[in-house]
C-alpha cells in the first residue's frame, strides 16, 4: 500500500508540474512539455492523455514548430472545475466563484459591523449558500471552499488561533463550522499565503522562484512561496512577521509580545498616530480625530498635506525594517506588498526601499525586486479560490474521468 501511494504521489506531482507549464504558456505542445519539465516524451504523452481524459486539458489546434514541423497545442479547460473563494478580513467578508483561470463569478461583499464570531460565521455560510445558488449548473464542478483569513492560524486544523484587535477571535475552528452546514470540503489559509499564491499564478510573481507577499493592513503577515510551494512551518504559522519584535521594550501586543512590527507599520498604527497628531496639533483641513481612517490620511497626503505625507513615510520606514528582516531571513528574488497600506502608493513604497537600501548589503539589495501588487482582484480573495484549485491539481490522478469532484478525501 505504501509503495502504491508513493507512485501515485509522484504521478500527481508530475501532473501538477505539467499543468503549471500549460497554465503559464499559451502555446505549448507535448514536445514543449517534455523539454520544459525534463520528463520523457513517452511519460509526458501518457500524463497528457490522463489530463485529457479527466477533462482538465484539451487539444486546441495545430501550431508551427521548428523546421516546418507542426504540433498540437494544449490548453487548460478553464471551466473544468470551480472553487468558492471567501475573503474574511477584520472589517468585511467577500465571496465569489472562481474558475481555473482565476475569473470571478457572482461576487458579493458584506461589511462586518461589530459582529460576534457566530454572526460572522452565519454570514459566511449565507454568502456561500447564495453563491452556490446563483452558479446554477456550475455547482456540480465546485471542488471546495477556500477561506483566507488574518492570522496567526492553524491551517491544517482549520482553526484561527488569534486575530489581534478582534475580541472573541481566539481558537476558533472555522472550517468545521462551514463544512458541517454546507457539506463541502473547506480549507483555511493565511491571507498572506493566499495572496502569494495569487501573485504566483496570476500576478507579478509568475517568474519568481522565491516569492514573498507581505500583507500590510490592520495586521502584517508574509506569505513565502519557494519553488512553487508555500513555506508554512511546523504548525503553518510561518510568516507571522507582524509579531516579530522591532522594539524590545515596546508596547504590549495582543499576541503577548512587546514592540511587534505591526504596532508601528499597520493601518491601525497609522490611524492611531494620526489621531494623536489631530488632537495635539489640530492641523488645518484635517477631520476630527475620531473621524480619521487610513483612506482619509492617504487623501490628505495626495492633496499635499505634509503632516499626512510624513505619517505615511514614517509607517513605510517601520515597514522597511520588516522587509529588511524578510530579505535577510528568506533571500527572496521578489517581494510584493499589498493590502490596505499599499493604497498609500509610491511614497510609502519609496520609504520602504530607502530603509532597505540603507540596511541590506548592496549585493543582496540589488537582486531583490520590491513592488506593489497590481492584481485587479484583491490577492487574498483571488488566492482563496486558487488554493482550492491547487489542491485539486495536486490530486488529479485520484479524480474520476470527466467528472471533477470533491478533493476532500482524495
Amino acid at each position: 500500500m505504501r509503495k502504491a501511494g508513493n507512485v501515485m504521489d509522484l504521478q500527481d506531482r508530475n501532473l501538477e508540474l505539467l499543468l503549471e507549464i500549460i497554465r503559464n504558456h499559451d502555446d505549448v505542445s507535448r514536445q514543449d512539455l517534455a523539454e520544459k519539465s525534463g520528463l520523457s516524451p513517452a511519460g509526458v504523452s501518457k500524463l497528457v492523455s490522463l489530463l485529457i481524459s479527466k477533462g482538465i486539458v484539451y487539444e486546441d489546434a495545430l501550431v508551427s514548430r521548428r523546421k516546418g514541423r507542426r504540433a498540437i497545442r494544449l490548453r487548460i479547460n478553464r471551466d473544468a472545475m470551480y472553487a468558492v473563494g471567501v475573503r474574511f478580513a477584520r472589517q468585511y467578508v467577500k465571496c465569489g466563484l472562481f474558475n481555473v483561470k482565476g475569473e470571478l463569478f457572482h461576487p458579493s461583499y458584506e461589511p462586518l459591523q461589530n459582529f460576534t464570531v457566530k454572526q460572522t460565521l452565519d454570514l459566511m455560510v449565507d454568502m456561500v449558500t447564495e453563491t452556490l445558488r446563483e452558479c446554477g449548473e456550475m455547482r456540480e464542478r465546485v471542488v471546495g471552499i477556500g477561506i483566507s483569513a488574518p492570522g496567526p492560524l492553524l491551517a491544517r486544523e482549520g482553526k484561527i488561533a488569534l486575530i489581534s484587535n478582534s475580541p472573541g477571535w481566539r481558537n476558533i475552528c472555522l472550517t468545521k463550522a462551514i463544512e458541517e452546514q454546507l457539506g463541502i470540503p473547506t480549507f483555511l489559509e493565511h491571507d498572506a499565503n493566499a495572496s502569494v499564491l495569487a501573485e504566483k499564478w496570476f500576478g507579478k510573481g509568475t517568474a519568481s522562484n522565491c516569492l514573498v507577499f507581505i500583507t500590510v493592513g490592520q495586521g502584517v503577515g508574509a506569505g513565502i512561496l519557494i519553488n512553487g510551494s508555500i513555506f508554512s512551518g511546523n504548525l503553518n504559522v510561518a510568516g507571522e512577521i507582524g509579531h516579530t519584535t522591532i522594539d524590545y521594550n515596546g508596547p504590549l501586543c495582543d499576541c503577548g509580545n512587546r514592540g511587534c512590527l505591526e504596532m508601528y507599520s499597520s493601518s491601525l498604527a497609522l490611524v492611531r498616530r494620526a489621531q494623536e497628531l489631530a488632537r495635539d496639533k489640530q492641523p488645518p483641513g484635517w477631520p476630527k480625530a475620531e473621524e480619521l481612517s487610513p483612506e482619509k490620511v492617504f487623501a490628505l497626503a495626495r492633496n499635499g498635506d505634509t503632516a499626512a505625507q510624513e505619517l505615511i513615510r514614517r509607517a513605510g520606514r517601520f515597514m522597511g525594517i520588516g522587509v529588511v528582516n524578510v530579505i535577510n531571513t528568506y533571500n527572496p528574488d521578489m517581494i510584493i506588498l499589498g493590502d490596505e497600506m499599499a493604497e498609500a502608493g509610491e511614497p510609502w513604497l519609496q520609504a520602504i526601499k530607502e530603509v532597505v537600501d540603507q540596511r541590506v548589503i548592496p549585493e543582496l539589495q540589488k537582486e531583490t525586486i520590491i513592488e506593489l501588487s497590481e492584481l485587479a482582484i484583491e490577492p487574498a480573495f483571488l488566492g482563496a479560490g486558487a488554493l482550492v484549485i491547487k489542491r485539486a491539481f495536486g490530486t488529479l490522478s485520484r479524480l474520476p474521468n470527466n467528472a471533477v469532484t470533491s478533493v476532500k478525501n482524495a
